[in-house]
């Protein structure tokens, strides 16, 4: 005797169907969001995002590469993305190929729905990529030094205040961190792998002959703290250039 038996039950996406008639679900794209999955493949490691501005419909975001931005329509459970705009910039293979993957993924889009703290793109029934919002709780903030024989420099940033000390054990001279200047540090942060950062070699050595000063990133994220190695001031590890750029630009408006 022959038994059958089927063990069917419903599907990821009957799933997360069933959840848009939860009201405790908040049902609105406003905010940054990580990325997790593309398809089913997990993406985490690659530090993608999107940000959506509800006033604008503007979307922005960092694609594994690249940074982009556009436009995006939404109604109901109906999403697209408008023409996608990105930077240039030459990156690994693998990189290359998460990047486009993630905006082919963008341009399929075309249904929406919501989970607790994140949401799922799909075409039609076929998930697309998922996603959580960014917990903007986190407490970060950012320690750079620039220190040779004679000058010296400590700039320390976090999201209410930017302070400098000029001098070593002079008082700091501070201003507020306007919401602009944050938010320009949290994108480029966003593009960093800041367990990385101990690991990062120096570019040049000039320091060890008095041709530059010394430089040292210090990163507090969430309680734990993320030093580079000295580098060169004027010369980081390419990893974080652009970030030691930022933070340089903030400070240059205080002084």
């Amino acid at each position: 005797m022959v038994v059958l038996r089927c063990c069917w039950g419903p599907t990821d996406f009957q799933l997360m169907l069933d959840q848009q008639n939860d009201d405790t679900i908040l049902k609105e794209l406003n905010g940054t969001y990580q990325i997790n999955t593309l398809g089913y493949d997990d993406v985490s490691s690659y530090n993608l995002n999107i940000t959506f501005d509800d006033n604008t419909k503007k979307v922005s975001g960092f694609s594994g590469c690249n940074q982009f931005f556009g436009s995006y329509s939404i109604k109901e459970n109906a999403l697209t993305f408008g023409a996608l705009g990105s930077t240039k910039m030459m990156c690994q293979d693998e990189k290359d190929e998460i990047e486009t993957k993630l905006l082919k993924a963008f341009k399929k889009a075309n249904l929406i729905l919501f989970s607790e703290g994140g949401f799922s793109l799909y075409n039609k029934k076929k998930l697309l990529l998922s996603s959580i919002k960014e917990n903007t709780n986190q407490s970060v903030s950012f320690e750079y030094t620039a220190q040779s024989r004679g000058p010296y420099k400590c700039i320390i940033i976090n999201k209410k205040t930017i302070s400098i000390v000029s001098k070593r054990e002079g008082k700091p001279n501070t201003k507020t961190c306007s919401e602009a200047d944050w938010n320009n540090l949290m994108k480029v942060l966003k593009t960093i792998d800041v367990e990385n950062i101990p690991s990062l070699k120096a570019p040049s050595e000039d320091r060890f002959f008095d041709g530059a000063a010394i430089g040292n990133l210090k990163i507090t994220y969430n309680g734990t703290v993320y030093e580079s190695q000295s580098f060169d001031h004027g010369n980081p590890p390419k990893e974080i250039a652009t970030l030691v750029k930022e933070i340089l630009s903030i400070s240059e408006n205080i002084e």
